[in-house]
């Protein structure tokens, strides 16, 4: 949109600066955040919001080093004035001066949906929302080309960045809106004007602000005014309510249920990455404010999908590393557009010129790692490359002795190639207290060759050997930076002293889910599944779930070895868990065909499933197929 058209759609109070030069360019991107600044700053229109934290405005003249040439802000004139010094060059700027930019911000998106006339779904609820997209955008996105909100840009400031995105090529809009408080709904629905209205699950969640659950809702339906339709299942189903919309868009019943069903075929684990980052947050406040924080995001992100979950710690502001374990891994990130450092774990020689190319950071384990990546960067006529020495501490796993130091250092010292960014080592134990002597030995050992270096090279590098149990139970050792892994995704090392119970303050991030396929009464004497070996006493209702041992079912749980949860039932697994299904019991539930079965979550833990099969959460995490579907959500 035409920076002439924008001035017109939010109508400011005042227009200052280089108005002949400016008013033609082509606004493609809105802005509220100074740091998510991307790769056509001329072509970006940044508002200045102020909070009661912070003020946009203060971040102008970084904005405009970076070649972004237009603004909206508070009615006071910025004091750089008219003509900024960049580069001993005088350069234009335009000024949009409002009562509000938020309000601007608003009213250029209204604006902005005024031109699209094509169905647009909007969604509200309590939860659920983010779900409910997702869904519609798989069963709809072959017959349409869609425009969403991104994550769960839902708010005040969210809603409009989303609709901004519609264009001459949308076909169909989805969009959600969440309210905090009273008089919000009404704003929101000037600016996504629903065709189509979906209601999720309305209850207490986040009703602080609201007097009672009926003004909440009232707030929340303001939203479908001018529906032509709206949407709300009672049994709180989110298939159900998808497939209440396709019905709205003309589907027939026929390719409702081929495409539903097609969906619920598919297991899916649900990632969320507002408890993620609230995680991360936790075992941060846990941490000096000086200690760097690197996030281990190998093995596809313990199964939770490296890619978006990068994205997510990026995006945070958290995290100050990643660490993935092989070259391709971090090839990935980078190609999906991730800037964070990276620390490869596990490099081989044969990925070196990968790592140089993209900007990676190997681990230095050995002498011929060494030599092997400094030869690499000096046929690249490299200097200062980062690379992450490992002390074999205690581990026996990887890394240098103690003895090996002198020998390091007069190979460090001789060439200019690489520079060491990070010496560090692995805790064998520090989840277990039996081990805390053995922890403290390690952490002697670690410091006295941490120390050989340090005093010897011309730079200091970071110093880090706490994993997620170190952060939380040996804070004397957080030195320079901590490695936080399993601690993102909901897990603690440290129990309430009263209840022996986790700790409250993080949050579980995945819930793996699967739909009941079939329900049959199978009379007694029945047996069920492969081999027989589960025998029914008496006649009992038995469902198939789409969930086998190659989506990641342990074939272990089978015979009554595992359960689910149905309705907030646990219902046992009979018979043999096969390659795609599962049998379980679901006598007492009432459960219906499209149910979902929850294999673990909020209400049942990863922990019991590991704690079954004698092993640990991470292999239960890893095991799960690339082939189920992720799903992911901010709340």
């Amino acid at each position: 949109m035409l920076v002439r058209d924008i001035i017109q759609a939010i109508h400011p109070l005042q227009v200052v600066g280089n108005t002949d030069n400016l008013q033609n360019i082509d606004i493609r991107h809105l802005l509220t955040d100074s740091r998510q600044l991307g790769t056509e700053p001329e072509s970006t229109l940044f508002f200045a919001l102020k909070t009661d934290r912070n003020d946009g405005a203060k971040y102008i003249p970084q904005l405009i080093e970076r070649g972004v040439r237009t603004f909206v802000v508070g009615s006071q004139t910025p004091e750089s004035g008219l003509l900024i010094s960049h580069e001993g060059e005088s350069v234009g700027t335009l000024f949009l001066i409002v009562d509000s930019p938020l309000a601007a911000l608003q009213q250029l998106a209204a604006y902005k949906r005024s031109l699209y006339h094509g169905p647009v779904i909007g969604i509200t609820g309590s939860n659920g929302k983010t779900v409910v997209k997702e869904w519609l955008y798989q069963l709809l996105k072959d017959d349409y080309r869609i425009t969403r909100s991104p994550k769960s840009y839902n708010s005040q400031i969210g809603v409009p960045l989303s609709v901004w995105q519609l264009s001459e090529q949308t076909e169909l809009a989805i969009f959600e809106a969440g309210i905090s408080e009273m008089g919000e709904m009404a704003r929101l629905q000037t600016i996504i004007q629903p065709t189509i209205g979906v209601i999720t699950y309305i209850g207490h969640e986040h009703g602080e602000n609201f007097p009672s659950l009926e003004a909440k809702r009232a707030e929340k339906m303001q939203l479908f005014v001018d529906c032509d339709t709206i949407i709300e299942d009672p049994t709180h189903q989110n298939i159900r309510t998808c497939a209440g919309v396709m019905r709205a868009l003309g589907y027939s019943e026929e390719v409702i249920s081929e495409r539903i069903l097609h969906q619920t075929h598919e297991t899916i684990l649900e990632v969320n990455l507002s408890a993620l980052v609230d995680n991360v947050r936790y075992f941060r406040s846990l941490m000096p404010s000086t200690t760097q924080l690197t996030c281990m995001v190998k093995a596809f992100a313990y199964g939770a999908g490296s890619v978006e979950l990068s994205k997510a710690l990026q995006q945070s502001n958290l995290v100050d590393y990643l660490a993935v374990a092989v070259a391709d891994e971090g090839v990935e990130l980078r190609k999906a557009g991730i800037t964070l450092p990276i620390i490869i774990m596990d490099p081989e020689v044969v990925a070196l010129d990968l790592i140089i190319e993209n900007n990676l950071q190997p681990n230095i384990y050995s002498f011929q790692v060494l030599d092997d990546i400094i030869r690499a960067a000096e046929a690249k006529g490299l200097e200062a490359l980062p690379v992450h020495i490992k002390i074999d501490s205690g581990m026996h796993r990887l890394g240098f002795y103690r003895e090996d130091m002198p020998a390091l250092l007069e190979r460090l010292q001789s060439q200019k190639a690489v520079q060491v960014a990070s010496v560090f080592s692995h805790l064998a134990g520090s989840d277990e207290a039996q081990f805390d002597t053995f922890t403290h030995e390690q952490a002697a050992y670690f410091q006295s060759c941490a120390s050989h270096l340090i005093a010897s090279l011309p730079y200091r590098p970071l110093l880090h050997i706490c994993n997620t149990a170190g952060i939380e139970r040996f804070p004397e050792y957080h030195f320079d930076m901590c490695r936080l892994g399993i601690g993102m995704y909901g897990f603690s090392f440290l129990r309430t002293p009263d209840t022996g119970c986790r700790i409250p303050d993080i949050r579980n991030v995945c819930t793996l889910k699967t739909t009941i396929l079939s329900i049959k009464t199978v009379p007694a004497g029945s047996t069920i599944g492969y081999g027989r070996h589960t025998t029914l006493a008496e006649p009992r209702q038995i469902a198939v779930i789409p969930i086998g041992y190659a989506d990641g079912f342990d074939r272990r749980f089978s015979n009554y070895g595992g359960e689910v949860l149905v309705r907030g039932k646990r219902c046992p697994v009979v018979g043999n868990v096969c390659m795609d299904q599962a049998m379980i019991d679901i006598t007492g539930t009432d459960a219906q065909v499209g149910d979902y079965a929850i294999v673990f979550g909020d209400q049942l833990p990863i922990q019991e499933l590991a704690d079954k099969l004698n092993t640990i959460t991470y292999e239960v995490l890893t095991s799960i197929s690339r082939r189920v579907q992720r799903v992911y959500f901010y709340e």
